[in-house]
């Protein structure tokens, strides 16, 4: 019988993959720890405020090794951002940077590129969110840093794109959440445009960068290439917004203001006041609206025609929500929330900030962790959201102080003292770290 060669390579890829990971999980044995899923990925983070770095820190919790290159003097102007600090140290800025190391460096001079590139040489991933023109004027455009490291993967962030009409505009959450349409569906119909109440744009394109840089490294295992990676803040927010844009793109449907709620959607679906708090409440389809008019102070709404359909709950929209808050505010709202439960309905209490981090789940999820930082003392930060049962993530060191690693790394790129100490002369290095 002949033998399919296609077989024969997928069991010698199979065989050698096999001994690869037993040789992997004794390193790690070896090391005196649990593996990371991302043990032996090198990252070299050029990028700044909040998009950038956040999709590095997602990074470095799974295990990879982030080396943060950031201005002589300055550093990341996350440093110096929010109103929020601690003995000086910007909480915007511990937010987002923990398990990093920081090397400070001027990479206007040839000698800081140098530095750059032999890093380059010896990491797997760079990510940079500056404007199209900065990186072929710092000697690490693509095409130069790709022909150095065939196996890097090179991930551009940006606002809209590295080319097209946009390319050039400064790229900022707001900005971004304006130009994507997503204001313009937030807030009630008689009042002003707002903005979601959190940098929306920036986490959005983090988690999709992260996405992209997991997915070329995963590419590149199973065929040993690296490639380049483009994620805009523009088209994560297009992408997050999926069922509203491909329903306005294939329908008449008229774009509204949501309000409490969602403009596609009809009444119950949205925040409602009680006798004291506001809770949240999802009754929308035919079946969570029959659940909702099973409970004795809703049924008569049960009873009305026409509201038997979610189109009849949408065209009298504005008198059902009336009818709603009525009911409400009838009772509190952890007596609300009791009642309802009873009858399966969904809904929940609408928490603050002092609510949701007292709330038992958030301790038992652990997502709010305590970390030691030499300046800033014992601060509280958030917990990893992804857990794996076998490669756990990891709360590490806290954000780097600025060029705190930077002798450490260049000692490792093999320069000595002497040639550390010309590099701070020169003024290619802080003279601080």
């Amino acid at each position: 019988m002949d033998v399919d060669p296609s077989q024969d390579v997928d069991a010698r890829i199979a065989s050698l993959e096999a001994e690869l990971w037993r040789l992997k999980r004794q390193r790690a044995q070896q090391a005196g720890r649990s593996p990371k899923a991302l043990d032996g990925i090198r990252v070299l983070d050029l990028s700044r405020f909040i998009f950038g770095p956040f999709c590095t820190q997602m990074l470095a919790d799974m295990g990879a090794e982030v080396i943060k290159i950031e201005p002589i003097g300055t550093g990341d102007p996350a440093r110096k951002a929010g109103i929020v600090s601690l003995n000086g140290v910007s909480a915007s800025f511990l937010a987002r940077n923990r398990n990093k190391r920081s090397l400070c460096l001027d990479l206007r001079k040839a000698a800081g590129q140098e530095i750059a590139l032999r890093l380059v040489d010896r990491c797997d991933v760079l990510i940079h969110n500056f404007r199209p023109d900065v990186m072929p004027r710092l000697g690490l455009d693509p095409k130069r840093v790709r022909e150095r490291n065939p196996r890097l993967i090179y991930c551009s962030l940006s606002g809209y794109g590295q080319t097209g009409p946009r390319a050039d505009w400064p790229g900022q959450d707001l900005l971004v959440q304006a130009i994507s349409g997503i204001i313009s569906t937030t807030g009630w119909d008689d009042g002003p445009p707002v903005t979601v109440g959190t940098y929306m744009a920036d986490v959005a394109g983090a988690l999709t960068a992260a996405y992209g840089v997991l997915t070329a490294l995963y590419a590149r295992s199973q065929y040993g290439i690296g490639q380049e990676i483009e994620v805009s803040l523009l088209d994560a927010m297009i992408a997050f917004q999926s069922m509203e844009t491909t329903s306005f793109l294939n329908s008449n449907i008229p774009i509204r203001k949501s309000g409490s709620g969602h403009w596609l959607l009809p009444q119950p679906y949205g925040v409602y006041h009680t006798l004291d708090k506001d809770l949240a409440l999802n009754a929308h389809s035919n079946d969570w609206w029959g659940r909702l008019c099973r409970v004795p102070e809703f049924a008569h709404l049960g009873a009305d025609t026409r509201l038997a359909t979610p189109e009849g709950r949408l065209e009298h929209r504005e008198e059902l929500t009336n009818a709603l808050h009525d009911i409400f505010r009838t009772k509190t709202r952890e007596a609300w929330l009791a009642h309802l439960g009873n009858y399966d309905v969904l809904c929940a209490p609408v928490y603050d900030y002092g609510e949701l981090f007292a709330d038992p789940q958030v301790h038992h999820n652990e997502m709010v962790i305590e970390q030691e930082h030499p300046r800033a003392g014992r601060v509280k930060v958030m917990g990893i959201p992804v857990k794996l049962s076998e490669t756990p993530g990891e709360i590490g060191p806290a954000a780097p102080e600025l060029g705190e690693h930077t002798e450490e790394i260049l000692r490792w790129l093999g320069y000595d003292a002497a040639a550390i100490e010309r590099l701070r002369q020169e003024q290619v290095l802080s003279a601080e770290a």
